[in-house]
């Protein structure tokens, strides 16, 4: 098999996107329809919370390896999005926030 040239590689990853992406599962839709109860609400949180929890982590190990400065500096802030700084709460703590909206408490 040959290999895809970048624009079939592209299109074909487009595609799997359009046809497969998160938005298209039942879940969402049940979501976005307004159809999913407020525990089940509660769990997505909890758990949209414990993935972004963990981006910041994996962006790190990729820095940690990269040995090109100019990607470093395009890469980290991606971590600064997620952690946030002294002055400026990043997602993470923004997804605790919506949680505690929803009833949840800070551990939870």
């Amino acid at each position: 098999m040959e290999p895809l040239s970048p624009q079939e590689l592209e299109a074909q990853l487009r595609a799997i996107g359009a046809a497969k992406y998160h938005d298209k599962h039942p879940f969402h839709k049940l979501m976005n329809d307004g159809n999913l109860t407020k525990e089940q609400l509660q769990v997505w949180v909890v758990n949209r919370l414990y993935y972004q929890i963990n981006i910041p982590v994996k962006d790190s190990l990729i820095l940690a390896k990269c040995p090109d400065r100019e990607v470093r500096q395009e890469w980290i802030h991606r971590i600064i999005d997620h952690d946030g700084t002294a002055d400026e709460p990043g997602g993470i703590e923004k997804w605790i926030r919506l949680g505690q909206a929803m009833g949840l408490t800070r551990p939870e």
